[in-house]
């Protein structure tokens, strides 16, 4: 039986991290997992992985030697860690340069194999600092023939947890979430996200230079509303907002948050369900999500 084969995820603590580690580990034969990150003594650390890099983004030297011998590698920086509320362009800048780093580092070290977590640029029909400092990765990588995966992730489910709600006259529980009831939402549940970054490392022949998607459906305010309303017995609608409605609230809201919902309401995401479910069988639709997410419940009031 051949060795495991060597990769290495940056960003392990976050989110995406995490559920790669979490998917290459439930296949220990295959992968030896490695994971970057600037505190490796800490719990959280080794609960998570088999091995641990020190290692901090800002600083590629700090994370090089833990390259060597790596077949493939997983590459995710965090915008939201930058960004301070009224610095976009320069939080895209620091994920952009963060990210590119770890491409580089890798292809330098023989990397074989690089999974960047990406998103498209909507230029020039609107700026959106957050997914064009991805989509400049992405352009990096193939300009400079680094052999990888792009992968397209899309809404997080999760990110419904902060949504706020209340109690209208009627009894009805309305959800602000600011956007016009039909804006279509792409979206996963970013715990599944390990499921493409594995079925890409398991068959790199048919992956390595191709784009690979991360969505197990489209959601809408109102598809929310309806789903809250099956699964808490309670009865919950939607703001009703207009486009006219949204459009006036762009000044109220964070500006890189509304920026990302005006390409919701836009249409601008555009995410194929059923192939990119295919890929990753194992991952949850909404439903299926929020019936196993209890704090989201909570949260929600069930």
């Amino acid at each position: 039986m051949a060795a495991p084969k060597k990769v290495v995820v940056f960003g392990v603590t976050g989110n995406q991290g995490a559920s790669v580690a979490r998917a290459l580990l439930e296949h220990k034969d295959k992968w030896e997992v490695w994971g970057v990150t600037r505190n490796p003594d800490s719990g959280s650390s080794k609960r998570k992985l088999l091995k641990l890099i020190k290692g901090d983004l800002d600083d590629p030297q700090s994370y090089a030697k833990g390259l060597e011998g790596a077949y493939a590698s997983f590459v995710n920086a965090n915008f939201w860690i930058a960004y301070k509320g009224n610095n976009s362009d320069e939080a895209a800048e620091i994920e952009f340069t963060q990210s590119s780093s770890a491409v580089e580092a890798s292809a330098k070290a023989g990397v074989k194999h690089v999974v960047y977590s990406t998103l498209e640029s909507y230029k020039p029909r609107q700026d959106l600092p957050h997914f064009d400092a991805k989509a400049r990765v992405t352009e990096y990588m193939k300009k400079n023939n680094i052999p990888g995966t792009q992968l397209y992730t899309s809404f997080f489910f999760q990110n419904l947890g902060m949504a706020k709600w209340d109690e209208g006259k009627d009894g009805k529980r309305i959800l602000h979430l600011e956007l016009p009831d039909d804006a279509q939402m792409p979206g996963f549940s970013v715990d599944d996200v390990g499921y493409w970054v594995r079925a890409a490392l398991e068959d790199p022949q048919k992956w390595i230079g191709k784009d690979m998607e991360a969505c197990t459906e489209v959601v809408s305010p109102k598809r929310i509303c309806e789903v809250l309303t099956q699964l808490s017995g309670k009865q919950w609608d939607t703001q009703h907002w207009s486009r006219d409605a949204f459009m006036e609230h762009k000044n109220k809201m964070d500006g890189e948050l509304w920026l990302n919902y005006f390409a919701f309401a836009n249409g601008e995401m555009k995410r194929d369900v059923e192939a990119s479910r295919k890929i990753a069988p194992q991952a949850k639709d909404f439903t299926q999500w929020l019936k196993d997410s209890p704090k989201v419940q909570e949260h929600f009031g069930f």
